[in-house]
Parts: C-alpha cells; sequence; structure tokens
C-alpha cells in the first residue's frame, strides 16, 4: 500500500509541475500577444492570445491560470473586431464579412455582448460599402447582388432597399426597380425614393409624348407629379392635353409649369399658349391677364399687343 500511495503522490506532484510550466508558458504566450499588438500587429496577437487562452484553460485551477483566462477573455473579442475593420477599411468586403462574423462569434462565445451587437450591425455595412463602389463603377448587377445580401442579413434596412432600387433601375428592371424604391419609401427612405419615382415615370411620359401616345404621358406625367410636383412633368402634360384637346388639363398644366419654373427659357412661349387657350374658351378676363404677361415679350409681344386690343 505504502508504494502504491508514494507512486500516486508522485504524480501528483509531476502534474501540479507540469501545469505550472503550463502557466509559465501561457504567461510568456500572453506577453508575446501583448507585444504584437505594441508593434502593430493585430493578427499575430490574435494568434498568441487564443495559444495562451486554451493553454491557460487547460491548466484548470493552477495558480495565474485564471489570471490569463480572465485577460485573454478581456481583449480578444474587441481585438478581433478590430481586426476585421481593418480588413474593411482596406475595402476587402467579403473578407471583412467573414472577420466580422467571426467577430461576432468570438464575442458571444466569450459573454462579449456589446462587441458582438457592434461586429453584427456592420456586416450588412460592409455589403453596402461593396454595392456603392460596384453601382458607382456601373456593375449594377454585381451591385444589386450585393445590396441583396445586406437585405438578407438586415431586412429593413432603407437605405440599402433605396440603393437596390438603382441599381434594378440601372439595368433596366424598372418594374423591380419600382417595387424596391416603394418598399424604401416605407422604410423611411421617403424624400429619396419619391426623387426616384418622380423621375422613372417622368421619363416613361417624355417617351410617350414623343411617341405621339398622349394619353399615356398624361397618365405618366401625373404619376411623376403624385410622388414629387415637377415642372417637367406639368410640361409635357400640358402638351399631351393640348394634343388631345383637353383644354382645361392643358392650361391647368401649363399654369402648374409657370408657378414652379418661373424663370425657365420658354416661360413666355408657355404663357402665350395660356393666354390663346384661355381665348378659346371665351374666358377674355384670364386671356388678357396672360396676354399681359407677355406684351413687351420681342418675341410674343406683338401678337399679344394685337390680342388684348381684339379683346378690348
Amino acid at each position: 500500500m505504502k508504494k502504491v500511495l508514494v507512486s500516486v503522490c508522485a504524480l501528483f506532484a509531476a502534474l501540479s509541475l507540469g501545469f505550472a510550466q503550463d502557466v509559465n508558458e501561457a504567461t510568456d504566450l500572453y506577453n508575446h500577444g501583448a507585444e504584437a499588438i505594441a508593434l502593430g500587429d493585430k493578427t499575430g496577437a490574435m494568434e498568441y492570445f487564443q495559444k495562451a487562452y486554451d493553454l491557460a484553460i487547460a491548466c484548470g485551477e493552477a495558480e495565474g491560470a485564471a489570471d490569463i483566462v480572465a485577460n485573454c477573455e478581456s481583449i480578444m473579442p474587441s481585438l478581433s473586431l478590430s481586426i476585421a475593420k481593418d480588413v474593411l477599411k482596406e475595402g476587402d468586403y467579403d473578407g471583412a464579412v467573414v472577420k466580422l462574423a467571426e467577430a461576432v462569434a468570438l464575442a458571444e462565445k466569450l459573454g462579449a455582448e456589446s462587441t458582438a451587437v457592434e461586429a453584427q450591425a456592420l456586416i450588412p455595412q460592409a455589403y453596402i460599402q461593396k454595392g456603392s463602389k460596384l453601382l458607382k463603377a456601373k456593375e449594377f448587377e454585381a451591385a444589386a447582388e450585393a445590396f441583396q445580401k445586406t437585405l438578407e442579413v438586415d431586412p429593413t434596412n432603407a437605405k440599402a432597399t433605396l440603393y437596390l432600387g438603382q441599381a434594378y433601375e440601372k439595368t433596366g428592371n424598372i418594374e423591380k426597380a419600382v417595387e424596391t424604391y416603394e418598399a424604401a419609401a416605407a422604410l423611411g427612405q421617403e424624400k429619396a425614393a419619391k426623387k426616384q419615382l418622380s423621375g422613372i415615370f417622368l421619363k416613361k411620359a417624355n417617351a410617350a409624348n414623343k411617341a405621339k401616345k398622349f394619353a399615356e404621358a398624361i397618365e405618366n406625367a401625373d404619376k411623376s407629379n403624385s410622388y414629387l410636383e415637377n415642372a417637367d412633368a406639368c410640361y409635357i402634360a400640358g402638351l399631351a392635353a393640348q394634343n388631345l384637346s383637353k383644354v382645361e388639363k392643358a392650361i391647368a398644366s401649363f399654369e402648374k409649369y409657370v408657378e414652379l419654373k418661373p424663370g425657365a427659357g420658354n416661360v413666355s412661349a408657355v404663357k402665350f399658349t395660356i393666354a390663346t387657350l384661355y381665348q378659346g374658351q371665351k374666358n377674355n378676363a384670364k386671356a388678357i391677364e396672360y396676354y399681359k404677361m407677355v406684351e413687351n415679350d420681342p418675341t410674343y409681344g406683338p401678337e399679344a399687343q394685337k390680342q388684348l386690343k381684339a379683346l378690348k
């Protein structure tokens, strides 16, 4: 029995000595990590801290092991996030997403909740930055894919939804662009989204008017104005309505155009047109009002003065 006791005691002594050596090694690894940080080598530091942490964990309750574990747990999540941020700054967006995901996992494992939240929030931002860069480079399909990945992570991201609409519009997928802009408006990007929507229907109105599809031109011009009232849509609606002999619509549209764009180069021509339209309706008072606005105009003045004399 005594021989057995002696050998067991010897075993415990050997184990204690081994743990002490492991703690010393873990301490050295931790110190190497601190030195690496001082030298700006964050990746190297992370490797040292991870090795120190794993070794200290294996030492159990050996003296000094708990301190190393605690120190590593306090620094590793934030260091992992810092590495991910550096990758993001370098423009390696896909690599940044990988590193951010690693930071989230490590922070959650070590109980660093705020760091996990911050890292998670940066993942959609990485995709947005990637998509924005691709959008500027006119790589519209790739940009759309990046914004879609943003929305997979953060479905309510209004900025990504707006940019996705722009990518769809640039690829010519107008129906999808309209749908996406509507979603962006609902998510909080109302002003920017409605501006884009107004622009889409203004282009449609202009194309329809040029193709002499006047009813369609009016419909799209009105749709453009429903999102964002603009002079150009009013002018197109006025021209189209005039061609369809919809005098009241033409007058209302042209008057709104003058109101919204009083300094336009063609404003005298529009005012003269309004005067003739009112005159055709036998609304002489309004005709006189508009003829007087252009009676001194070098182009329309002579005819305006002639009509004023006739009307008086």
